[in-house]
């Protein structure tokens, strides 16, 4: 029975407002997706059809019980209304509110106890054993659950995600081995049935070496799979176990640490074989699988026989995947499902989820970022993108190779102050943090330089040669007492200095063209025009060039001119004199034709052609 219940109604234990008869109700799950559910019902005479109004609730079967999901749109045509609804535990977004909420050295249950605590209408169940520490301070639930902060729920205790009406469900992994087989690979996927096998990474002979390179000997140096048979060619790998070691190679506390010493060549053997066994135990000699069924579609069909016990999955459940070909099962997980509400039954089915990376090209990063730096130290901007796409490209094939913990994050510290060790760096999947000095209280470290998938916080950075594509920010400060801030250097093509900037001014050639304090002068350029100002920023004078080829410098009633093509300068002032030096003596002359004779660097009087002035 399929129930609606008006916005006002929140006693969900009774029945609801109005029962409705939709012509589809279907509930699509994801396993690490949003979950989508749609309704139509027709324009029916009983006016049932009036209840489907914004924020109602319906609560209607679903692949885990009968569940409440509350109407979000809805859109009225000629002849029905269709409705999008989520799982009413999506309503915690507006009602559930974390002000500061800091789970500390919580499991997965512990942690959500503490983060449902605002509203007692919401719980939550886990099975994360793992203890972590997260900070939750002024968003929603959902957002503090699931949502790209780095602090949320999945990114630090990780989990899977099932909604059950107020309760959320998050454990390690969502559903469970049923037991259940399907036969696929027996005819071409057609019908509402589609199947993609990917055999590119299956591996049959394992050719395995120890720590340092220590292989077995004989005369077959591998380990078949007991399916190698099944395929036509012998697919080989060697496989690297540096948890196996000779005794040559151990140091000390290496076999409290689980890594396994051997004696003998013999021990060596049995130890890379057994870690070979594990390797087909994990499945690494099977295809990876992505199947896909319409459960509707294929009812009445040969087909469904072989899939007919999909019907009683769930979210999360691991399926056995039978090739009807190779007679081989592979294990593949339900991804995702469509839940016909109505019919209550499975409509749709997918099992599988992988994807295949392929990693080429690997380049010496080292080299690359030589041929970026010229011998002077300056950087060829040009080749800056390439050297950090080939970053990426490194860390990406380390990650392939990256033997998972299991553990999600790990703290080293010196506690001990005149220790030369002393700090702390707490390292998981969410980043890094490192810390010198501890708190006032001696309880917690002061973090103060993170590493996240999102970028590098600092409170300092200090760098040899630095190199990026790009660089934003707000402030960038240079100078202060003792220029130890630095200075800033612009080279042209050929490396040479064109002009540097410090605590002193900006420097060109040489001279200082726009000063500090200290040089008690200040310039602004506006319109090809240079305004000289004095300290408090008053213009005293200016500097131009006129069309002519004349350069002016005027400062009050004094004129300096000087001419460019004829390499003369004259001087207009009513006094002049020349740094006090009593025992100067010269002329003048002006460009009108005038001129004045000047005793001891200052001016005596003013001379014509004509005469006396």
């Amino acid at each position: 029975m399929i129930q609606i219940y008006n916005p006002e109604n929140t006693d969900f234990e009774k029945n609801g407002n109005m029962t409705l008869f939709p012509t589809s109700a279907t509930v699509n799950a994801k396993i690490r997706g949003a979950w989508e559910v749609t309704l139509e019902h027709p324009l029916d005479d009983e006016g049932r059809w009036k209840y489907i109004v914004d924020n109602a609730v319906v609560k209607m079967p679903s692949f885990n019980g009968e569940q409440l999901f509350r109407i979000t749109h809805k859109e009225k045509s000629e002849s029905e209304i269709t409705a999008d609804l989520q799982p009413i535990f999506m309503d915690s977004k507006d009602d559930c509110f974390l002000m500061d909420v800091r789970p500390t050295n919580k499991n997965g249950q512990q942690a959500l106890d503490i983060m449902t605590a605002p509203n007692k209408k919401y719980s939550a169940k886990s099975n994360i054993a793992d203890i972590n520490t997260a900070y939750y301070e002024k968003m929603n639930l959902i957002e503090a659950l699931n949502s790209d902060n780095e602090n949320s729920f999945l990114n630090v205790w990780g989990g899977e995600i099932v909604y059950d009406n107020f309760t959320v469900v998050i454990d390690k992994k969502a559903g469970s081995d049923r037991g259940v087989e399907i036969l696929y690979g027996k005819n071409v996927a057609e019908n509402g049935m589609s199947e993609e096998v990917d055999m590119r990474n299956v591996v049959t002979r394992i050719i395995p070496q120890a720590y340092n390179g220590q292989t077995m000997d004989g005369s077959t140096p591998w380990v078949d799979s007991p399916l190698i048979d099944k395929y036509p060619t012998i697919k080989y790998k060697v496989m690297k176990f540096e948890n196996v070691k000779m005794e040559a190679d151990a140091q000390d506390g290496d076999a409290d640490n689980g890594i396994i010493v051997c004696h003998t060549q013999g021990e060596l053997n049995t130890a890379l074989e057994r870690q070979c066994q594990k390797q087909w135990k994990e499945g690494v000699d099977k295809p990876t699988v992505t199947i896909e069924v319409d459960m509707v579609m294929i009812e009445d069909t040969e087909l469904y026989s072989d899939v007919k016990e999909l019907v009683s999955v769930s979210l999360g459940d691991t399926v056995h995947c039978r090739n009807a070909k190779l007679d081989i099962v592979t294990d593949a997980r339900v991804i995702e499902l469509e839940w016909d509400c109505v019919n209550n039954t499975i409509s749709s089915v997918k099992l599988g989820d992988y994807q295949f990376d392929y990693i080429s090209n690997q380049v010496s990063l080292q080299n690359r970022i030589e041929s970026a730096i010229r011998g002077d130290g300056s950087v060829i901007g040009g080749q800056v993108k390439g050297i950090l796409d080939a970053v990426k490209t490194q860390f990406h094939a380390m990650r392939d190779i990256a033997k998972k913990q299991d553990v999600r994050a790990m703290l080293f510290e010196d506690l001990d102050p005149e220790s030369p060790t002393y700090g702390a760096m707490c390292l998981g999947s969410m980043g890094f943090e490192i810390a010198s000095e501890r708190t006032a209280d001696g309880k917690d470290w002061i973090w103060s330089t993170f590493g996240t998938g999102k970028g590098f916080f600092a409170d300092y950075i200090i760098a040899g040669t630095m190199l990026a594509d790009r660089i934003y920010g707000g402030t960038l400060t240079i100078g202060g007492i003792d220029n130890k801030a630095g200075l800033i250097k612009v080279l042209d093509a050929n490396g040479a200095v064109m002009s540097v900037m410090d605590k002193d001014g900006i420097m060109t050639n040489g001279k200082y063209t726009c000063g500090s304090d200290a040089f008690g002068r200040y310039a602004e350029i506006s319109g090809g025009e240079m305004k000289l100002m004095n300290a408090d920023k008053t213009v005293i004078g200016e500097m131009f060039a006129r069309s002519d080829n004349v350069f002016i410098l005027q400062v009050g009633d004094v004129e300096i001119r000087i001419l460019k093509d004829t390499n003369e300068c004259y001087i207009d002032a009513d006094t002049f004199g020349v740094n006090g030096s009593a025992g100067l003596t010269g002329r003048v002359e002006y460009s009108d034709d005038t001129y004045a004779d000047y005793v001891g660097g200052i001016l005596v009087g003013g001379k014509s052609k004509e005469g006396d002035f």
